[in-house]
């Protein structure tokens, strides 16, 4: 399991994924390409998804 980073701050995934969702939101992607973008980006080779979900200040790090 990776860890996951808000601001600089580990926080437990769900939070993580709730600020993503947010942020998906308010910028308009919708709700199955965010879901996509979030679960490509904890795999190893999701290091363009882990790019974008960065965009919300959220920083991923796989194991």
């Amino acid at each position: 399991m990776g860890k996951y980073f808000l601001q600089n701050h580990e926080l437990p995934e769900p939070d993580a994924a709730n600020a993503w969702f947010a942020y998906a939101e308010e910028h308009g992607i919708d709700i199955p390409k965010a879901i996509s973008i979030w679960e490509d980006a904890a795999t190893e080779s999701g290091t363009e998804s882990r790019r974008l979900v960065s965009a919300a200040g959220i920083i991923i790090e796989t194991p």
